[in-house]
């Protein structure tokens, strides 16, 4: 009988995924390559207090997958910054599976973003830190907002002087028993320009006029223009956006009517009808213009600045309005970011004046800081998060768009 071959032991060769060149998906070891130098700061950072290593382990196992996805949809690797836009739509990606787990992934790349900041490992300006951080706060179901308790007396009654309810009852009383409408509640022709004369704009209705371009109209159009339709009144549009997203019209052919329960609590200056029904109106005006401004071609930025502006005005710290508002300086910024001031021109002027519009409507104040009203606060958090459930909706129906496509 031969003599048995005694077996060789198999040599360890350690977790696949920790072998060069073993990975098979792409950009992964070109990422783990590229944390390596801040392997161990990086570990401290991740480690919580009674927490096992093995859970730090396995949340940084997480956050390199997500930073070589990241990757995959840059297609680049670049571990010390990350895109807010490639960010929507990975996280758009996830959403669809589960909120859960969209926002946990976004806690992670917060904290991994905050590593960055605060080692002063951050490859991108000020800038992008600040909107990345506030787009990915957002995302985690993060909120620098305070929103204080305040009593139905005292809220009714400071509800009661602002510029926005008085519009929105100026509306319903002028629609009275009701008014001619498209099935859909657009409002056209001569019902258009009386609607518009409601708000105190003196406007001329010509549906056959050629449309303005896309961003270009003013809030408030100024008296004697003509426009061939509603988006060209863009204070209207918003205001009768308010008034059907709450219910408070609704369609009876061929006329949109006032529904009378809410219209009497909009009426109203005391009970909790009357404060809800009017924080309702300031959560729909405030979602109605930033996602009108996200929807507009080249004008994302401008709504995400004034977003994360808006978040901040409703938190504990206040931006001071001189250095939020003010386009930097080559004196204000390092050499390498210089190239940024050109594009900053452009979007800072863009941000003041969604802010003065909702400045004149009572939602923002802009003294030496920018705030938003107490009041206001809880419906500017929940318009907010409409705002990042539409950015992450829109990129999720990108991506199937593309998919079917490709098919």
């Amino acid at each position: 009988m031969a003599s048995r071959k005694p077996a060789k032991k198999k040599q360890s060769q350690g977790h696949p995924a920790r072998r060069e060149g073993a990975s098979p998906v792409p950009f992964e070891s070109e990422v783990r390559q590229d944390l390596q130098p801040f392997k161990s700061q990086l570990f401290r950072h991740f480690q919580e207090e009674g927490r096992p290593a093995s859970e730090t382990r396995a949340a940084l196992e997480g956050l390199t997958t997500l930073l070589t996805v990241h990757a995959q949809l840059r297609k680049t690797v670049d571990v010390k910054t990350l895109d807010p836009e490639v960010l929507g739509e990975q996280l758009g990606h996830l959403s669809s599976l589960s909120k859960e787990v969209s926002e946990a992934s976004a806690a992670i790349l917060k904290h991994y973003l905050t590593f960055l900041g605060t080692t002063a490992n951050f490859g991108g300006s000020v800038d992008d830190f600040k909107q990345t951080f506030e787009f990915l706060s957002r995302m985690a179901g993060d909120s620098p907002i305070v929103a204080p308790f305040l009593e139905d007396d005292e809220a009714n009654a400071a509800l009661e002087s602002m510029p926005y309810v008085y519009a929105a009852r100026e509306l319903v009383n002028w629609v009275g028993e009701g008014k001619s409408t498209s099935p859909s509640g657009v409002l056209t022709g001569q019902t258009l320009q009386d609607a518009a004369s409601a708000l105190g704009l003196m406007i001329t209705v010509d549906e056959d006029a050629e449309p303005a371009a896309a961003g270009s109209v003013l809030w408030e159009p100024e008296d004697g223009t003509t426009v061939s339709g509603l988006a060209e009144i863009p204070r209207l549009s918003a205001y009768w956006d308010a008034l059907i997203g709450t219910a408070m019209l609704r369609y009876q052919a061929p006329n949109a009517t006032p529904t009378d329960s809410l219209a009497q609590a909009l009426l109203g200056s005391t009970g909790p009808g009357a404060r809800l029904v009017k924080e309702l109106i300031a959560e729909v005006l405030f979602s109605h213009v930033l996602i009108n401004t996200l929807d507009t071609p080249g004008q994302s930025t401008i709504a995400e600045m004034t977003a994360g502006v808006l978040s901040n005005a409703a938190s504990n710290t206040p931006p001071r309005t001189e250095f939020a508002l003010q386009v930097p300086t080559t004196d204000d910024l390092p050499v390498e970011q210089h190239h940024l001031i050109a594009s900053l021109e452009v979007v800072i002027p863009q941000v003041e004046s969604l802010l003065r519009n909702f400045e004149r409507e009572g939602l923002v104040v802009i003294d030496e800081e920018i705030t938003v009203p107490v009041v206001l606060r809880s419906a500017l958090e929940r318009a907010l998060a409409k705002v990042s459930d539409h950015v992450l909706g829109s990129n999720a129906d990108s991506e199937n768009s593309e998919d079917g496509s490709a098919q």
